[in-house]
Parts: C-alpha cells; structure tokens; sequence
C-alpha cells in the first residue's frame, strides 16, 4: 500500500515526523483544478466528478518526490482545443504543486472529444 504515497519534508523545516501524501489526494486535487478550467469537461460529457468518480479520467503517477499527471477531457465546441488544454495543464500543475509541495514533472493531456451545444443542453435537460 506505501507504493500509492509519496513521503514529503517541507523545505527549511525541520523533520519532525513523515508527512504522507496519498495518490488518490493528488488525483482528487488535479481533477477539482480540470473542473475550474472554463471550456472543458469530462470526456463523456456533464460535470466533471469530484471524489471516486475522478479517477476515470486522471491517473496520477508519484515518485522520488514529483508527480506526473495523465488526464482525458473532451473540449466544449468554438473554445480553442490547444488553448484549452494548456491552460488545463498549467492549473493541474500549479494546484497540485501548491497543495502538496511535490514537483509535477508533467501533466500530460488527451482531448478525446469536442462536446457540441446540442449536446450540453440535453445533459442540462437532464440533471
């Protein structure tokens, strides 16, 4: 079960104990940080989840103190698909970076599909 957490020390702090981050915080952190970005949304469509549900579309990696962060969206149709997505992967970095301290060496994202007008409507119709 230790190979799903990452130990961390603050910087300039003295150890006083082991801090433990678990992956599925991280995975939680980048997909709350997907759901902020304006033009996205889950790869099938709705609202992005929050707790369990993230994990069908972000997967976390954690090593030797960074993470790598792979995750799947679908852009929403006329926001541009390349701006979109690296302004996903500046808010992954930086909310994972400032909420756990560990280093994103990447976040690495697949827009598996354009989410049309007609489209939003209906799962608005049906929430």
């Amino acid at each position: 079960m230790q190979e799903n957490r990452e130990e961390m020390i603050p910087r300039g702090e003295v150890e006083e104990g082991k801090i433990s981050i678990s992956k599925e915080v991280i995975t939680s952190i980048a997909g709350l940080a997907a759901a902020e970005v304006e033009g996205l949304a889950p790869p099938k469509g709705g609202e992005f989840p929050k707790g369990e549900g993230v994990k069908r579309f972000v997967e976390t990696e954690v090593g030797e103190g960074e993470v790598k962060v792979n995750i799947k969206v679908a852009v929403k149709y006329g926001y541009p698909v390349k701006d979109v997505a690296q302004k996903l992967q500046e808010k992954v970095k930086t909310e994972v970076e400032r909420m756990t301290g560990l280093r994103v060496s990447s976040v690495n994202v697949e827009v598996t599909r354009l989410i049309f007008p007609e489209e939003e409507e209906k799962t608005t119709e049906e929430v």
